[in-house]
């Protein structure tokens, strides 16, 4: 049974200066569809696993009861989202954005939310923004991105965020949507709003199938749709103390898009699990073939032939890049060659396979310098 949701006074009188076209365009974009037109309103029908829900959408604006009728409309559609009815309301009169809806749950008050839960929600969702700007605009996967460009942090700070609203606590970051010709290319918003879609959707299937058991193989798999350390510890971020809470995406109407609006609800345990993940990708050294740049930072030599150089900089593996340090295992020539690049300052390339979290088969050293690699 879905709960009923009531609308305010000032609800009540922002759904009366809603046009019928705009409840029916919102309705078509989130999964109803008419099912039987009557002489001045038309009924709607959205199935659900738990039932069939119907709203009775008014035609005409002149009918007496049509603001009450909106509101009985907006009460349903509402408590079927399990949001209140003002974050609907925003997206219904703000036509020209993508919406990012982020219920949390925490205990406590209605409407209220410990400080630092909030400061955490907060920077999480400007995480969030932010990383799947650049992982958009570098369009290769990163497991850890490194410093920002300003293209990304430009478009992050023209992302608005809507007021926190009562019932569970919620706010909204709303992306603007330029109107476009279609055959012309998505606006920069849309194609962000569609990367953090991805990302989301990628890191909650991943903390959903390491529920049974944790593997960061099932993150780093998946690092081609979005999934990184930066994007999981945002995520983490907005639960924190394991507040659950709800991601929810809608897209502006004047742009309508071919991918449908979902919500995300990640639990205490999915929280955990992407904490988890985030840790461990940080640090991440997948095993196989790596090249990692930079500067050696630090020498010894083994007992026997060889020893280990340790080099940190940008790396690069078959999920995608990082920048950290990684400890390489050397036979005597080749130790001898980054023996000499650190003495002389020089920055390197280092080509091998990668086990255990470090490089333990060199096959190429290159000096980054002009020097003929080996």
């Amino acid at each position: 049974m879905t709960p009923h949701v009531t609308a305010s006074a000032d609800e009540m009188s922002a759904a009366g200066a809603l046009a019928p076209e705009t409840l029916t365009g919102y309705l078509s974009s989130t999964g109803w569809a008419p099912q039987q037109r009557f002489d001045r309103s038309t009924m709607w029908v959205r199935q659900e696993e738990d039932g069939d829900f119907q709203v009775l959408v008014p035609g005409d604006r002149e009918l007496r009861d049509y603001q009450s009728r909106v509101s009985d409309l907006l009460s349903t559609v509402a408590a079927v989202e399990e949001r209140p009815i003002r974050l609907l309301l925003d997206d219904l009169e703000n036509g020209g954005v993508d919406s990012l809806s982020f219920r949390l749950r925490p205990d406590g008050p209605p409407g209220t939310i410990p400080l630092f839960n909030a400061v955490d929600a907060v920077a999480g969702v400007r995480e969030l923004v932010v990383s799947s700007a650049y992982a958009l605009i570098s369009d290769r996967p990163m497991l850890v991105q490194g410093r920002r460009p300003d293209s990304a942090l430009d478009f992050a700070r023209g992302v608005r965020l809507g007021t926190p609203r009562a019932g569970s606590w919620a706010i909204a970051a709303q992306l603007a949507v330029a109107p476009v010709e279609v055959s012309a290319e998505l606006p920069l918003a849309r194609r962000v709003s569609l990367q953090m879609h991805r990302a989301v959707r990628a890191c909650f299937a991943a903390s959903g199938e390491a529920l049974r058991e944790f593997d960061l193989e099932l993150f780093l798999r998946r690092t081609g749709e979005g999934v990184s350390a930066n994007v999981c510890e945002a995520l983490a971020k907005l639960g924190r103390d394991g507040v659950p809470y709800d991601v929810r995406f809608t897209w502006a109407r004047q742009l309508p898009s071919s991918v449908p609006p979902r919500s995300f609800r990640f639990s205490t345990r999915r929280i955990e699990v992407l904490h988890t993940a985030a840790e461990q990708l940080k640090v991440a050294v997948p095993d196989g073939e790596v090249t990692v740049e930079g500067h050696v930072s630090r020498l010894r030599r083994d007992i026997g032939e060889g020893g280990q150089a340790t080099v940190r900089g940008p790396i690069s593996t078959v999920y995608g890049t990082s920048e950290r340090s990684v400890r390489v295992l050397l036979p005597d020539d080749l130790y001898q060659r980054l023996v000499d690049a650190h003495g002389r300052r020089q920055r390197v390339s280092v080509t091998g396979t990668a086990a255990r979290g470090r490089i333990e088969r060199v096959s190429r050293i290159e000096i980054l310098d002009g020097a003929p690699p080996i």
